[in-house]
């Protein structure tokens, strides 16, 4: 009954992926509630079971873990972020999302890019430290 009812072991998602469905994950890393490592254990397992990681950030999903993000926004962080036009621009323009620009009060006039799982960005050596245009997903 537990397979029924717990989520964590509804893993095979191919058939969902393969009549074009999208999925983007996001978790914060300092979440104290669940571990952004569950979520990543999760995406991992998924893809392991609906075709393979490489196949599925290719067509159908990807993950973005927040720095310093708690449960769902919040923290000393960059927890502004538009996922949602993300997806929109993956499913009508076959544009998939490999980084998504953050912003958030906690740090004003800063922008960091969230890189898809499992890059994570890296500042290219030049340009203002500020700005997500100084860095690289890697």
């Amino acid at each position: 009954m537990d397979r029924l009812a717990n989520t964590a072991y509804w893993t095979n998602l191919s058939s969902y992926f393969g009549r074009g469905g999208k999925l983007l994950f996001y978790h914060g890393v300092s979440d104290p509630w669940f571990s952004a490592e569950d979520t990543v254990n999760y995406y991992e397992r998924m893809a392991a079971e609906s075709g393979g990681m490489e196949m599925v950030r290719e067509t159908s999903s990807r993950a973005f873990r927040v720095p310093g993000m708690g449960h769902c926004s919040s923290g000393a962080t960059l927890d502004r972020f538009d996922l949602l036009s993300a997806v929109v621009n993956w499913v009508e323009d076959g544009k998939a999302p490999d980084a998504v620009v953050a912003t958030g009060p906690a740090f004003p006039g800063r922008s960091r890019p969230l890189c898809a799982y499992p890059q994570h960005a890296q500042y290219k050596g030049q340009g203002d430290p500020e700005s997500a245009g100084s860095f690289e997903c890697k």
